[in-house]
C-alpha cells in the first residue's frame, strides 16, 4: 500500500507537470486551452507540486492570482494532510497490532524466505521423521497448505512493554488434514513390500502433505491465535513460541502428534489392508515359505507350496468383528478367512489309506513312495475349494506415537488355514495315517 501511494504521487505530479506544459504551447500556438478546471483537478488530486513546477518552468499562469496563490495554498494544504497521515501511519506502525500485521501478510503472501521459515519448523513434521533436503515439492505443500489462509485482528491488550494482540486465522480443517495424511504415513510405514526400500526423509514427509491436500477438499476453519510481544528499543517484537507456531498452522502440529488422532480400530484395518494387498510371491516371502509341509521331496516341495499360496492367496480375507479401547490398550476380534486346511489333509488322508491298501505301497522304494504320497498331496492342495473362518482375539497397545499391532501366533494360524490344527486331526486319526502323516 505504501508503494502504491508513493507511485501515484510521482505519477500525478508529472501528469500535472506535463499538463501545463502542453498548455503552455497550445497558448503559443493559439490553440484551444486545456481547461482550467482540469488543472485545478489535478492539482486537487495531489499533483499540485507538479502544476506549480510547471507554472515557474514554463512561465505559464504566473500572473493569474488564482493560480499564484490558489495552488501553494493547495500545495501547504496537502503537505500539512500527508505530513497528519504520515505521523498517524507512524504511530500505527508503532502499535503492536502492525507488527503482527506484518507477520501474517508474509504468511499470505508466501515468499520463498516465509516458506523456509515454515519448513524450518521442526513440530510441524512427525517427530519421528528423518531430516533430508528441502525441495520443491516441500515449498508446494506449504503454498497449498495455505492457500485459503486469511485472518483478522480480534483485540489488542498493552501493558506496559508487554502486549497480546488476538487474531482470528480462517485456514484449511488442520485436524481432517492431520488425520488424512497420518493415514498416509502409516500406510507408507506398514507397507510389507515398499516400492523402494529407502529411509523416510522430510522431503518425504513434504511430498505426502503435497498429495493428500491435492487429493482431498478440506472445509476452511476459525481458530484462534494468540500473539505476545514486548517492547524492545520502542520495536514492538513478537515473542515467538512453540503455541504460536502451532497456532498459526490451526493446532496441525498437535493433531499430527496427537497418538489418538488415529483410532486403534483405524490403524489395525491399516494393518490388514496391507495383508490383502499382498501378491502370492509377497505372500510367499512373507511367510517365508520353503517345503511348508516338510515333505522333503525335492521334486515336488516346490510345487506343493505354490499350490498352498496360490490358495492362500484366493482365499484370504479379514474382517474386524469388534474393537474396544481402554486407556492406551485395545482388544479387537477379527474374523478370518483363508485355505481350509482341515479340509485338504482330510482328502489327502483318504488318498494315502487307499494307497496304503495296495500291495505297490510295499513294493515301492523310499524314493517312489516320497514321490507319490507328495504327489497324493499336490492334488489335494489342487483339488480343493473349500475355506474357512476363524475368530481371533488380538490385543495391542498405543506406544505414545501410536496404536502399535503385533499378530500372535494365533492369528498366524489363522492366517494360514488352521494349519496346527488341522495337523493335528491328520496325525490323530488312526495308527493307518500316523506313519505317512506329514510332520509341522
Amino acid at each position: 500500500m505504501k508503494t502504491f501511494l508513493i507511485t501515484y504521487i510521482i505519477i500525478i505530479n508529472i501528469i500535472g507537470l506535463l499538463t501545463m506544459g502542453m498548455d503552455k504551447l497550445k497558448a503559443r500556438r493559439r490553440k484551444r486551452r486545456i481547461p482550467e478546471r482540469t488543472l485545478f483537478l489535478i492539482a486537487l488530486l495531489f499533483g499540485s507540486v507538479g502544476i506549480l513546477i510547471g507554472m515557474y518552468l514554463f512561465h505559464h499562469k504566473t500572473r493569474k492570482l488564482r493560480f499564484s496563490i490558489g495552488i501553494p495554498v493547495i500545495m501547504v494544504v496537502q503537505l500539512l494532510l500527508i505530513g497528519l497521515l504520515y505521523q498517524w501511519n507512524r504511530q500505527q506502525m508503532e502499535r503492536p497490532s502492525q507488527a503482527v500485521l506484518q507477520e501474517l501478510e508474509q504468511i499470505q503472501e508466501l515468499d520463498e524466505d516465509t516458506i523456509a521459515a515454515f519448513i524450518s519448523y521442526e513440530n510441524l513434521m512427525n517427530s519421528n521423521l528423518a531430516s533430508g533436503e528441502i525441495g520443491s515439492d516441500a515449498a508446494q505443500a506449504v503454498r497449498l497448505f495455505f492457500e485459503n489462509f486469511s485472518y483478522s485482528i480480534h483485540q489488542e491488550t498493552i501493558d506496559g512493554d508487554t502486549a497480546t494482540v488476538t487474531v482470528q486465522i480462517t485456514n484449511i480443517d488442520a485436524k481432517a488434514l492431520a488425520r488424512d495424511l497420518c493415514t498416509e504415513i502409516l500406510k507408507n510405514s506398514v507397507e510389507i513390500y515398499p516400492e523402494a526400500d529407502t529411509d523416510s526423509t522430510t522431503n518425504d514427509y513434504y511430498c505426502l502433505l503435497r498429495d493428500t491436500l491435492v487429493s482431498n477438499t478440506y472445509d476452511t476453519v476459525v481458530t484462534t491465535a494468540y500473539f505476545h510481544l514486548q517492547k524492545i528499543d520502542n520495536v514492538w517484537t513478537i515473542l515467538s513460541d512453540s503455541d504460536l507456531e502451532d497456532e498459526l498452522v490451526g493446532g496441525f502440529i498437535t493433531c499430527m502428534n496427537d497418538p489418538y488422532i488415529l483410532s486403534a480400530s483405524e490403524v489395525l484395518e491399516i494393518h490388514l489392508d496391507a495383508l490383502r494387498d499382498l501378491t502370492a510371491d509377497e505372500w510367499m516371502d512373507y511367510l517365508e515359505v520353503e517345503d511348508i509341509f516338510s515333505t522333503y521331496n525335492t521334486e515336488y516341495y516346490s510345487l506343493i507350496d505354490e499350490a498352498y499360496i496360490r490358495q492362500l492367496t484366493d482365499a484370504f480375507d479379514c474382517k474386524i468383528l469388534r474393537c474396544t479401547e481402554n486407556g492406551s490398550s485395545a482388544e479387537a476380534v477379527i474374523r478370518i478367512t483363508s485355505v481350509d486346511m482341515t479340509s485338504i489333509l482330510e482328502v489327502y488322508k483318504e488318498s494315502l489309506l487307499s494307497y496304503a491298501k495296495t500291495t505297490q505301497s510295499i513294493r515301492d522304494d523310499s524314493v517312489t513312495f516320497s514321490n507319490e504320497t507328495s504327489r497324493m498331496l499336490l492334488e489335494a492342495l489342487q483339488e480343493n475349494t473349500a475355506t474357512a473362518s476363524t475368530d481371533v482375539t488380538i490385543t495391542f497397545s498405543n506406544n505414545g506415537y501410536t496404536w502399535e499391532v503385533y499378530f500372535d501366533t494365533d492369528f498366524t494360524d489363522a492366517l494360514m488355514g488352521g494349519m496346527t490344527a488341522a495337523i493335528e486331526a491328520f496325525s490323530s486319526s488312526g495308527e493307518e495315517s500316523q506313519e505317512v502323516s506329514p510332520s509341522e
